[in-house]
């Protein structure tokens, strides 16, 4: 019995034409630009920090604002952490930044000390308590 071409067309299109199902490509991260992100989160509370130590009120605030954003970006490479590779990638291109990090941290713990304007202020105290860890 022949089939003809309408009905082969049919059977084809309905089959999906025998062509395999398109994978879709895997998201592409740059871990670069998030390691830059996250270095530049740091900069900034090293700013806030030098820049508001006597003025408690607007380091309080000024580092709620920033928490919101770290949270962010923090969700975003605690979300690397699923993908081996990703996460491979996410710390070498966050080791460029050691050095840097490492002196701005040690600003940091000079602006904030013991003995430090706002370090036993309320509101710094609550702000510092909600701060994001990664």
């Amino acid at each position: 019995m022949p089939v003809s071409r309408a009905a082969m067309l049919v059977v084809l299109v309905a089959c999906g034409g025998g062509k395999p199902a398109v994978t879709p490509p895997a998201p592409t991260v740059d871990t670069a630009a998030l390691a830059a992100e996250l270095d530049a989160e740091q900069s900034e509370l090293a700013l806030i920090l030098h820049h508001d130590r006597d003025r408690c009120p607007d380091m309080a605030a000024r580092m709620k604002l920033l928490w919101h954003r770290m949270r962010t970006t923090f969700a975003r490479a605690h979300e690397l952490q699923n993908d081996p590779a990703l996460a491979k990638q996410l710390t070498t291109d966050l080791k460029r930044y050691d050095a840097v990090a490492a002196t701005r941290t040690q600003r940091m713990n000079a602006d904030l000390t013991t003995a430090a304007p706002c370090v036993r202020d309320p509101a710094v105290v609550d702000a510092l308590m909600t701060m994001p860890t990664l």
